[in-house]
Parts: structure tokens; sequence; C-alpha cells
């Protein structure tokens, strides 16, 4: 059996259907620059201490995952920040 390559982030959105969260993803950074994944990797503000982020594994395709951890990678950004803000959370 293949294995999906997958990512585990720390998300502040409700939980929703594995299936369509990975669609949305995929749609959305399959549709966006390099630049407007940067700009949305932003790290969080850590001003709410009591923010509630619970682990979400997300199976993604191996392009969509690369463009993710790459967008994400460097000490002011944050893939966990990306993937909540393609959901709608900010």
């Amino acid at each position: 059996m293949e294995m999906k390559p997958h990512i585990i982030i720390r998300s502040e959105l409700p939980r929703m259907n594995p299936e369509l969260r990975r669609d949305i993803i995929t749609q959305k950074v399959r549709s966006m620059s390099d630049a407007e994944l940067r700009t949305l990797a932003r790290r969080r503000e850590r001003k709410d201490p009591g923010r509630r982020l619970h682990p979400v594994g997300i199976g993604l395709p191996t392009d969509v995952l690369d463009r993710l951890t790459a967008a994400g990678d460097g000490p002011e950004h944050s893939v966990s920040a990306l993937v909540d803000r393609l959901l709608g959370g900010e």
C-alpha cells in the first residue's frame, strides 16, 4: 500500500473533513505564486497565550507539500500558520 505524503501541523481551526481540507489546500497552493504563499506563511502573533492549537495530519500531493514546506521554512515563517490562513482562519 502506497502512503501519501503528509504533514502534521498545529491548527486553531475547527476540525473539518480531511478530503475537503486536502482539496481546498491543493487548489489554493496550486493557484498561488511562491511569493503569495511566503507572505501568508508569516508566523502568528504570540499575543494570545490561550490560543487553542491542536495537531492535524494532512495528506497532500507531493508538489503541494513541497511548496508548503518551502514557503513555511525559516524563523519568520510557519507552515501551520500558512495552512490556517489558506483554510480561512485569518
